[in-house]
């Protein structure tokens, strides 16, 4: 029985570790090369309880999927625009080693899908590759630049302004 009960346990360590590397997602790192500010519309560095960065990773550009948690853009004072906290670790499931693209975004709301306001989504120039413990997880190479989160318009507003400008052509083509 003790023996059943041993190998049960190792079972399960391996398949908790298994195909599960980790990396380092640093938006202030400036001796590495990060530092990552996300700026609202009209150029207001990024700060709020409803702001948020999420982090996505996958062995290419195609497959990119979400992490967790979350980074919020909750910082005030010298740290605004910038995550918080500056940096997480991430493990990307179905990777357990080899290189992952990682990707980040940000939005304001609830999720990136449902939120009005939001960033591209941009991506890790080099991949950057994945370890596992006890070995610390390497740091992303996100670069030195601003991340611009925009308004997106809501599909009413873009239709009511096509209707309208249809509406102006045709009366202007009856004249």
């Amino acid at each position: 029985m003790k023996k059943l009960m041993i190998t049960a346990a190792a079972l399960m360590i391996a398949v908790a570790t298994h195909a599960q590397g980790s990396f380092l997602f640093n938006s202030r790192d400036i001796a590495f090369g990060n530092n990552l500010t996300f700026v609202m519309p009209g150029g207001a560095l990024a700060t709020g309880n409803d702001l948020f960065v999420e982090v996505l990773a996958g062995a290419d550009k195609a497959s990119l999927q979400a992490l967790t948690p979350t980074l919020p853009l909750n910082r005030t004072g010298a740290g605004a625009g910038y995550t918080n906290p500056f940096s997480n670790i991430y493990t990307v499931p179905g990777l357990a080693t080899g290189n992952a693209i990682v990707g980040w975004r940000a939005y304001q709301g609830t999720s990136w899908d449902a939120s009005l306001v939001r960033s591209d989504l941009f991506t890790s120039a080099t991949p950057v590759a994945l370890t596992q413990a006890p070995t610390p997880p390497n740091e992303a190479v996100l670069g030195v630049q601003a991340v611009q989160l925009n308004a997106v318009p809501e599909p009413a507003t873009l239709a009511l302004g096509l209707l309208g400008l249809g509406s102006l052509l045709m009366f202007r083509r009856r004249q």
